[in-house]
């Protein structure tokens, strides 16, 4: 009997120890910690206004931003409105960003503008008719005849865009869109087409020879047709100052969407 009852006494301690053990491991819901204060500034710290004269911000500040301390509470910004920095960092550090800023801010080279020409193309074999498209297109349409089995090759229509080259990556900085109608033969009625086009990296680099090339970065056209027939070309595009190059084409049921893009200096 007594060896029983010691049995649940000892049972009973075991179950209370680790009911407190469990306790003490639990957070006391009703005294919550205090929140942390991340925001801290050196009594050292100084700020100051930086105004540029010739370069967009922007295009800078992954430079300013390596001349900062590092130390919690310093901070940088730009505002692109008022071709600003505002930094808050030790006076050291100041210095070196404003020392770092008077040769940056510099005027940039005058760059050229360029002139991209987009000439959107439909192939087809259905009816006869003559071919229809620009005569500065013939030479193209010639070297497409060898290849491609179409009987007529007509031009939907023509987009002509200005831009200047911009280095890295700027989502978009080509875009465009709009409707066209084309009758082709055999057709009852004139044909609407949408499209829409983008590029996302516009650069220029010159060769030995002094041949300058146009770069369309992720370049896309797409084309939606009747009955909502769709087509799209997708490509990493090069072509020359002057030169024709045919992007792609791809296929709309029986025809066949073709483009062929220019470019031009404007200089």
């Amino acid at each position: 009997m007594f060896s029983f009852k010691l049995r649940i006494a000892v049972a009973f301690a075991l179950v209370l120890g680790c009911a407190q053990a469990a306790a003490a491991q639990q957070p006391d819901n009703q005294q919550p910690a205090a929140p942390q204060d991340n925001h801290v500034t050196h009594t050292n710290f100084k700020s100051r206004v930086y105004e540029l004269k010739h370069r967009d911000p922007e295009t800078l500040f992954s430079v300013i931003k390596l001349l900062t301390s590092g130390h919690k509470g310093a901070e940088v910004s730009f505002n692109r409105n008022f071709r600003t920095f505002t930094v808050r960092d030790f006076p050291e550090n100041l210095v070196s960003i404003e020392e770092a800023l008077k040769r940056l801010d510099t005027p940039e080279t005058p760059r050229p503008e360029i002139e991209l020409r987009m000439h959107v193309l439909i192939a087809s074999n259905a009816g006869v008719g003559a071919n229809q498209y620009p005569p500065d297109l013939r030479d193209v349409i010639g070297q497409l005849q060898t290849t491609l089995n179409f009987k007529s090759y007509h031009l939907l229509t023509s987009i002509i865009q200005r831009a200047k080259d911009r280095p890295g990556f700027t989502q978009e900085i080509i875009r465009g869109e709009g409707v066209a109608q084309l009758s082709l033969p055999g057709d009852s009625a004139p044909q609407d087409f949408g499209y829409v086009y983008q590029a996302n990296s516009l650069t220029l680099s010159t060769s030995p020879a002094g041949v300058t090339t146009v770069h369309l970065g992720n370049f896309t056209f797409g084309l939606v047709g009747k009955e909502r027939d769709r087509a799209s070309i997708r490509s990493d595009v090069g072509v020359r100052d002057g030169e024709k190059v045919v992007v792609g084409t791809a296929g709309v049921r029986d025809k066949a969407l073709i483009l062929v893009l220019a470019a031009k200096l404007i200089k």
